[in-house]
């Protein structure tokens, strides 16, 4: 049973940058804060926080330890967070197709659980 609130994390595939496409696609998101590995570029990464209007944080490694850590600092609320090549199976068990692939995570003391996407209303 958790005893706090779960975090979501959106866990997008992100490679050239792409900063329209997937602020459209978490458009509907309240997003807290954008995260990022070492794989993926930092300046890249902070145009998109700048354009959904919030903080950017590097990571030592996007990995399931750290997506947990980010979880427990984020209780309740939505984090995006950026993975480059190879970095989602780390934490969902597979490599989405493409880039700007959404995997939504519900994270909280009980592990991580994988969620519909696009979110159902």
């Amino acid at each position: 049973m958790a005893l706090f609130c779960p975090a979501t994390v959106l866990l997008v595939t992100w490679a050239a940058g792409d900063v329209p496409r997937v602020s459209a696609q978490v458009s509907g998101e309240r997003v807290a804060v954008v995260l990022h590995g070492p794989a993926v570029d930092g300046a890249a990464a902070a145009r998109l926080a700048e354009a959904l209007g919030v903080a950017v944080e590097t990571l030592p490694a996007l990995r399931t330890g750290a997506i947990v850590e980010v979880a427990d600092r984020y209780r309740g609320e939505c984090v995006l967070a950026l993975a480059g090549p190879g970095e989602v199976a780390s934490v969902v068990g597979e490599e989405p197709l493409g880039e700007g692939a959404v995997a939504r995570l519900e994270v909280d003391e009980d592990g991580i659980t994988r969620l519909p996407w696009p979110r159902r209303s």
